[in-house]
Formats: C-alpha cells, structure tokens, sequence
C-alpha cells in the first residue's frame, strides 16, 4: 500500500500489575526517517522500545511493522522480517575478533565468501577496517557499540532499532556515532531511544516526547526543545545541558 508506515501503534498499552506503564500509544513511522524518542526514567519510553522489538508482549492494543501485525512475534522472528534491534546492554562476544562478530551476523544471510565481502563491505562503510583483527573485549566502549551497529547491519535491515547508542560513550565518540547513524540513515529507516540531547541533536530530524506512558507531542527537535511543556516535564531548570 502507498505511503504505508514501516511501523505504527494503535492503543498500544502494557500494563505491568496495577501499574500502566505505556497507555493506549498511537505512533506512526514512515519509511527513511530517523526517529528519537526521548523522556525521563519511568516515561514509558523503553517499555514501548521492548514491545516493539517484541522482548515483552502487550497488554492490549496493536503493532503493525510493513504493514503486517507483529505483537505477537517474538524477538528473533521481528528480527527475521527485516528489523535490526541493538539493546542498550552490548551483545557482542569479548573473546572473538571483531570480524568474527561480524562475520557471524553475516553469515545468517550470506555463506563463504558471500559473508566475507558482506563483513568486508561494512566494515569499509562504517570505516571499521583498523579493528577488524582485535578482539572486542579490547575496543573502547564506542569501537564496541560500532561493532554491534555493523553486527545490526551485517542482517540487511529494512528497520533499526537502537537503545542509547550513545550511553557511556565520550565527546569525540559521541559525535563519531552521530555521524555514522546520520549515514545509516541514507537507506535505512530508524527509531533511537535516548537520553543525550547534544546527540539527538545531531541526529534527529523528529522527536517523540514520551510522559507517563503516553506521548506528550512529536515535532522537529527544535520545536520540541521550545515548547514550554517539554521544557518543564523534561528539563526543567537543566534545559542547557546535555542530558535530559
């Protein structure tokens, strides 16, 4: 169908006890954009990232990803129809290189020396070549997250999914991971949820405000940092710093 989201929510609610923890969400993503969802702790906001990615179920509500529904899949089968899910918690293996960890996501779509030229091609995009032959377990925490975004990437992904790329990185690795996803971006569709707003800054072009479980407002970022009632929910008197 034309125009068809990539992704879309309808009264989506999960309910963990008495407690709401996302609340009738309606949300909707269209092809090559590059989402941000932001807001503090308890927002609602990573309870909705795992319901898509299908690590917990809703309560009530749907989830439609390429137009199909998917709340009631799983993990590995989202991950089957095209979507690329990276936690905030690195799934990498410390002891393998990082063209093993590379090859080995490769290798799900690709054999020999198919999967190879694949790790070769996006080792190459994201310029990754200098720390192919260490192992993980000695990359800088950035080095690491790049790994899994190229492990992400290794699947062909039509949809990424990212939890805090940015968390624990520095200034300089900030701004490296920006540019990579703003790249990424070019011919791949993502939703990043995140707590660093000099980074979504550099990368959002769309933000998502998520407060007690529902959604405050979505516009450009620069609206969205404007308007009173983020300024007030999120920021409050820290409105210029760097984290919400």
């Amino acid at each position: 169908m034309p125009n068809e989201p990539v992704v879309s929510t309808h009264g989506l609610t999960k309910m963990f006890g008495g407690v709401k923890a996302v609340g009738g969400v309606n949300f909707s993503l269209q092809q090559g954009e590059l989402r941000c969802l932001i807001g503090p702790n308890g927002a609602g906001k990573s309870t909705f990232f795992k319901l898509l990615t299908g690590q917990i179920k809703a309560t009530g509500g749907e989830i439609r990803m390429f137009g199909k529904f998917s709340h009631t899949l799983t993990s590995h089968q989202i991950a089957a129809k095209g979507v690329g899910i990276k936690n905030q918690i690195p799934d990498v293996m410390n002891g393998l290189t990082a063209r093993e960890n590379i090859w080995l996501a490769a290798s799900r779509l690709a054999l020999g020396a198919q999967a190879n030229g694949l790790v070769d091609e996006i080792a190459d995009r994201l310029k990754l070549g200098d720390v192919l032959p260490k192992l993980v377990g000695t990359l800088a925490h950035g080095q690491r997250q790049w790994v899994e975004i190229a492990m992400v990437l290794a699947s062909r992904p039509q949809l990424i999914l990212l939890d805090e790329p940015a968390a624990g990185m520095s200034d300089e690795e900030t701004e490296a991971t920006a540019a990579l996803l703003r790249e990424v971006n070019a011919d791949t569709t993502i939703i990043v949820v995140e707590h660093d707003m000099e980074f979504i800054r550099a990368i959002a072009r769309r933000v998502t405000v998520f407060h007690q479980g529902t959604i405050l407002m979505e516009d450009d970022f620069d609206i969205v940092m404007r308007d009173q009632r983020v300024r007030d929910v999120y920021l409050g008197r820290a409105a210029g710093e760097r984290h919400v």
